[in-house]
């Protein structure tokens, strides 16, 4: 009777097991695929890490350049590569050797390609070999390096053609006395803007060129100083050529603070510039398109390296701006 007894309480007890966890070893376990590899047919997701050098982010300008370039990596990325924007810049324009620390602290971290705007345009040539050796491709924007190392292309105003546009305006427009400040001596783009501006007055016999081109390094306040020393030594004097919106507003200050009628050209075409035009403080100015070089930039070495697209040198637009047409440079081209 207790066999009989037993037998039926185990045969109840397979009975209930089976009810309640067959299924479940009959079931092939699920292997769990992350979505990213879903999306990339199991491919990993690449990221193309680009680094933008600018001269400083202390100038709109180059804040500008900055914020295109960040939006070109959103725009570009996808679901197999993910393109993103690294960026590093000294205080101030002059600031050559702590440029030069940034760039090759990016190599050595490896990104995949270089966006810079040269502060010494000698001195970073021998970077850019140790980038060549790293096979990492180098794009100049706004200013290119000197010859010596292998520049994958050139993205930017040519700065000589707007100097000459500046000059070529002053001769039409202007009558007496013209003095220059430029921003950083030794820097070939502010250089190129006064050698320019020099050949765009074709010495005209209306123009007095007074005063040693002073540099302001692309500070206002230090413009402001040399404008106020150039007014105060030619009573004459009818006009002022800065080679930098910032400067140029600089010496627009100080014009502003002596009531005379001296008119200031800028080069840049910033928002501010623009809104000085506009208010009365500069004169005029040369526009560039910073956020198309950025733009131009990020795309030329996505396609270098993602596509194996060489890139080709590029000169983007400039454009005088007056009061006329100020209200269309108010935002960043």
């Amino acid at each position: 009777m207790k066999k009989g007894l037993a037998l039926l309480l185990t045969l109840a007890l397979c009975l209930s097991l089976a009810a309640c966890g067959g299924s479940k070893t009959e079931e092939t376990p699920k292997t769990e695929q992350p979505a990213q590899s879903e999306s990339t047919g199991g491919a990993e997701k690449k990221t193309l890490t680009i680094a933008l050098l600018p001269k400083t982010l202390s100038n709109p300008y180059f804040v500008a350049m900055q914020k295109f370039a960040e939006e070109t990596a959103a725009q570009l990325s996808n679901d197999e590569c993910t393109v993103e924007i690294v960026c590093s810049a000294p205080p101030s324009e002059d600031g050559v050797n702590e440029q030069i620390t940034m760039f090759e602290s990016y190599l050595e971290k490896g990104v995949d390609g270089v966006l810079v705007v040269p502060c010494g345009t000698a001195e970073v040539v021998d970077t850019i070999k140790k980038a060549n050796a790293k096979n990492v491709p180098v794009i100049c924007l706004d200013t290119n390096a000197d010859a010596g190392a292998d520049v994958a292309a050139f993205i930017g105003t040519n700065n000589y053609d707007g100097g000459f546009l500046a000059g070529e305006w002053t001769a039409k427009n202007i009558n007496g006395q013209v003095a220059v400040i430029t921003g950083t001596l030794g820097n070939q783009c502010h250089t190129d803007r006064t050698n320019g501006y020099m050949d765009g007055l074709n010495n005209a016999s209306n123009i007095e060129l007074v005063g040693d081109i002073q540099p302001c390094n692309g500070d206002q306040g230090t413009a402001m100083g040399i404008a106020e020393n150039l007014l105060t030594a030619y009573p004459d004097l009818k006009c002022i050529y800065v080679t930098s919106d910032t400067g140029a507003m600089g010496a627009a200050t100080a014009v502003q603070a002596t009531g005379r009628d001296v008119k200031v050209i800028g080069f840049d075409g910033s928002p501010n510039g623009a809104q000085s035009i506009l208010d009365g403080g500069m004169t005029a100015t040369v526009a560039q398109t910073p956020g198309v070089m950025a733009q131009e930039g990020v795309k030329a070495l996505y396609e270098l390296l993602i596509n194996g697209t060489a890139p080709k040198d590029m000169y983007t637009p400039c454009s005088m701006v007056t009061e006329e047409n100020a209200n269309d440079y108010l935002d960043w081209h």
